[in-house]
């Protein structure tokens, strides 16, 4: 097979790598079982490789021990340095949480009952393959192939399972897609903007930074293998700053906790930019040669005094010109973001004023410094990308591309044209992980709406579905697994026959384009072909590191060359070559009153953030697993003594938390862990299985972010009351 010739573009591959990553069905080679000799008679062993799928930064290796088909062993890898065999708590139980779960689906299913009823009877995937078909060519006919909606997101991250052959067949079909914009869709259009990138600095160089702040990320627990880094560092002598508006687990063990009002960050880097220009801070060379825009900037700055950023971020002025003049002497300062900072209205312009203070100071110019982000570009530099998505293959006009933060209103919009009739959804549980879940609901129980889940279990979104299919686990299937959190690559190798009638997603998919008509060639490749083929690349960063490598080892590190700096002098991947302050299309990043109504403000006076401090659920997955739930506990509101009080709330008591879109009943956990004013609940609790049958996406806003059209889901007021 001819190694990869690098025709995608950039931009090709960011629009690509936002949405989806890239790389790999299921193989016909599983494990070997009961072998005899002279009447004598053993079970062997088999190990095998594998790589967490879930959507995390971590992205950990594991090693997978087999008899007679059946999992005796499922452990990290110690080998792999970055995760070190250490997998998180909602991890270790793995095969028995989901892989050999009671209640796991193991065979396609055909609703009888009302839409959320959660009635059905079983199929064969045969008869039930024909049915879907025939209703989707019947669809198409009627109404156009536009009419039907591909609704895969990151239920897996590794890469086969997520989106090779689906979005093959939706391509081909040329129907509507997706826009993954609910993580990541302010953050990375907003970055690139700045510095025509995601990357900057490695994980593991954290270790050399001196003045690390965590902005808006839970980093002991979301992303747990990089805080040993920052521990690391902190012995050495640096100074752990994290800037969140909940005292989250990280917050408590920083060194600093400086907790603004939710959704101000814009402000507080503008603030912080105020006095590192004012006090002569900046480093003046690496701005002259590396950056534009210095000049408007510096005007533009000059009404984000700290007086003003402290009225508008609530937090004292003096703190502010500290942390300004302590990042910019703190060299090698590093800030750390994630997707925390993008989820409200300034989301977009918060991130790109974080990305520009790096610039200001120079802070690039040493190891450890300069601004930390996502790493999913390695392996869009590195894998075969065009191989495994067949651009040339595939029909060039360009499909509808709908919002995902907005499915409620897609589905009930009478003047969509034309109306989804038609949806997939895989990868995905909208119904828990997409805001206004009340009006999604809605949407779903049209009878016109011809729905089909791929899925583990029978969540609150399959139950509006008019057919389930039963999908294979991480421990059934062919997979490749990069990361968007750290530089290391894994293969993941099925370790046992998939249970019951499961099969992979490439496998539906194939399945449904024979179904459909389609011959393409690329609808034949097997799960173990597309991993291969990944692999087929002549990229330095995996110079000894092919399929045969990797069948061996189960990871490797991309070779990166070291140091790693990438903007020491400039480089930036924007068309200027320089990290520019203002964005063409944006201007400067500034700061903007959340546009909520008058009627809004004083019906609910309390802004409400929804955010992932559960240890057991992932988004919405595990939440099913009854010790994972017992462990949790009953879901919970953070509130603070002064709202408490003037509600005659106690701790420990029922509440309801209520707005124009939905209610949710909690129980009262009375603490300074969040402002006056703020209250915060917990995300990933399934609606069906907790008191009241709602969770936190029924009361969050359905509202865009200001760049990238992300999910400005923490700009929600509510009301709370004791029931």
């Amino acid at each position: 097979m001819d190694k990869k010739k690098n025709k995608i573009t950039r931009r090709k591959f960011v629009n690509l790598g936002a949405k989806s990553y890239a790389s790999l069905h299921l193989a016909s080679v599983l494990p070997s079982s009961m072998l005899g000799s002279a009447g004598n008679s053993f079970i062997e062993t088999s190990t095998f490789h594998g790589v967490c799928y879930h959507d995390c930064p971590d992205s950990c290796s594991w090693k997978v021990e087999v008899q007679d088909d059946k999992v005796i062993s499922f452990v990290g890898d110690k080998a792999n340095p970055f995760t070190a065999g250490k997998l998180c708590g909602k991890m270790e139980t793995f095969p028995d949480d989901i892989t050999y779960h009671p209640d796991r689906l193991l065979t396609p299913m055909k609703r009888v009952g009302k839409k959320g009823e959660g009635k059905f009877e079983a199929i064969s995937w045969e008869q039930a393959i024909k049915e879907v078909g025939d209703q989707l060519k019947e669809t198409i006919a009627q109404h156009g192939s536009e009419s039907v909606l591909s609704h895969g997101y990151m239920g897996t991250q590794s890469q086969v399972q997520k989106y090779v052959m689906s979005s093959r067949f939706f391509a081909r079909m040329e129907a509507s897609d997706i826009a993954h914009t609910i993580c990541g869709g302010a953050v990375i259009p907003a970055n690139f903007q700045v510095n025509g990138t995601a990357m900057g600095v490695l994980p593991e160089d954290m270790v050399h930074s001196r003045y690390i702040i965590l902005w808006g990320t839970n980093t002991k627990n979301s992303n747990v293998h990089q805080w040993p880094y920052a521990l690391k560092a902190r012995e050495a002598g640096a100074k752990i700053i994290v800037i969140d508006p909940f005292v989250s687990a990280t917050a408590k063990e920083a060194d600093w906790h400086i907790q603004l009002l939710p959704g101000t960050d814009v402000a507080l880097a503008l603030g912080m930019m105020n006095v590192i220009i004012n006090e002569g801070l900046v480093d003046q060379d690496y701005i002259d040669n590396y950056t534009s825009g210095y000049k408007n900037l510096k005007e533009h700055i000059k009404s984000y005094d700290p007086k003003r950023v402290s009225n508008i971020c609530g937090l004292p002025d003096e703190d502010i010109i500290q942390l300004a003049k302590e990042y910019a002497s703190g060299a090698p300062s590093l800030i750390r973001i994630l997707v925390g900072i993008e989820h409200n209205y300034n989301g977009g312009d918060g991130a790109r004023a974080v990305a520009i203070l790096p610039s200001l100071t120079g802070a690039w110019r040493k190891l450890g410094g300069g601004l930390m982000h996502l790493t999913f570009e390695m392996g869009g530099r590195a894998l075969n990308w065009e191989r495994l998505s067949y651009h040339n293959q595939m029909p060039t006009q360009t499909k509808r591309t709908l919002n995902m933060v907005q499915i409620g209103q897609l589905l009930n919009n009478p003047d969509l044209n034309p109306a989804i009739k038609s949806i997939f959804i895989f990868n995905s549980n909208p119904m828990v992980t997409t805001p206004n879940a009340n009006l999604t609901k809605k949407g779903l129980e049209r009878e016109d709406l011809l729905t089909v889940v791929l899925e583990h279990f029978m969540t609150e979104t399959a139950k509006y579905a008019d057919y389930v299919f039963p999908a294979t686990t991480q421990l059934e299937h062919w997979d490749i697994g990069d990361s968007w959190g750290q530089v290391y690559i894994n293969i993941n190798q099925p370790a046992i026959t998939p249970l019951g009638e499961a099969k992979p997603n490439s496998e539906f998919f194939r399945l449904m384009a024979k179904e459909m008509g389609y011959t393409d060639d690329c609808f034949i490749e097997t799960d173990k072909e597309l991993v291969k083929s990944a692999f087929d690349s002549d990229h330095p960063y995996l110079e000894g590191i092919d399929f045969d490598y990797m069948q061996k080892n189960g990871w490797a590190r991309y070779k990166i060359p070291e140091p790693f700096l990438p903007h020491a002098e400039g480089n930036f991947g924007t068309a200027s070559g320089k990290c520019e302050f203002v964005s063409k299309n944006n201007g400067l990043p500034s700061y903007k009153e959340v546009p909520y109504s008058e009627k809004e403000k004083a019906n609910y006076t309390l802004q409400l953030l929804t955010i992932k401090n559960t240890k057991g659920f992932h988004n919405s997955s595990h939440a099913n697993v009854k010790h994972l739930r017992q462990n949790e506990g009953k879901p919970w509101l953070d509130i603070h003594p002064e709202d408490a009080s003037s509600r005659g709330i106690r701790n420990g008591d029922e509440l309801v938390v209520f707005n124009q879109r939905g209610k949710v009943i909690l129980e009262a956990k009375i603490s300074d862990r969040i402002r006056p004013g703020v209250v915060c609940m917990p995300h990933g609790f399934w609606p069906s299985l907790i008191k009241g049958g709602q969770a936190s996406n029924n009361l969050t806003n359905d509202l865009l972010t200001d760049i990238g059209g992300g999910a400005a889901l923490q700009d929600c007021r509510v009301q709370v009351a004791k029931t």
